[in-house]
């Protein structure tokens, strides 16, 4: 099931990026509390999307998304590796999309770690373009129309 985030989840979002998202990262993150601090405090702005078992289960994949102006900015999507290749990042991006629109979102920003192909293939097969690569910040610059 997909569902809003609840406070409870936080626990297991910093254990989702720190498992699937830190190791392939190009920069160096901290550890342990100081990880939680921050996950928790990025996520405190804008809306979560949770993919769980049941309401009250861990989560076993996540989306963090903020709005600006009219962009939907995606800033962390996750999905636990043993539960991969199910759709369920496809169906998160799905809804987080439909909500950008109706928050007003005509379109929608993803950066991208520039060598995580796996998931600029994600992106590009779900209907992202690339804008540009910012080699100093070793990402490249997604985006799609949100317009029907």
């Amino acid at each position: 099931m997909i569902r809003w985030r609840q406070l409870r989840d936080d626990k297991g979002i910093v254990e989702l990026v720190r498992t699937q998202l830190v190791p392939i990262s190009p920069w160096q993150h901290p550890r342990d509390s100081r990880l939680h601090s921050q996950i928790t405090r990025r996520i405190r702005r804008g809306a979560t999307l949770v993919v769980s078992q049941s309401r009250r289960n861990s989560p076993i994949g996540f989306l963090h998304m903020e709005f600006r102006n009219k962009t939907l900015f995606i800033d962390l999507l996750a999905v636990d590796s043993r539960h991969q290749s199910k759709q369920w990042g496809t169906a998160l991006m799905i809804i987080a999309e439909n909500y950008g629109r109706f928050k007003g979102c005509n379109t929608s920003h993803v950066f991208v770690d520039e060598d995580n192909y796996r998931a600029l293939r994600f992106y590009h097969r779900i209907g992202y373009n690339t804008l540009q690569a910012i080699p100093s910040l070793k990402v490249v610059q997604l985006a799609k129309s949100l317009s029907l």
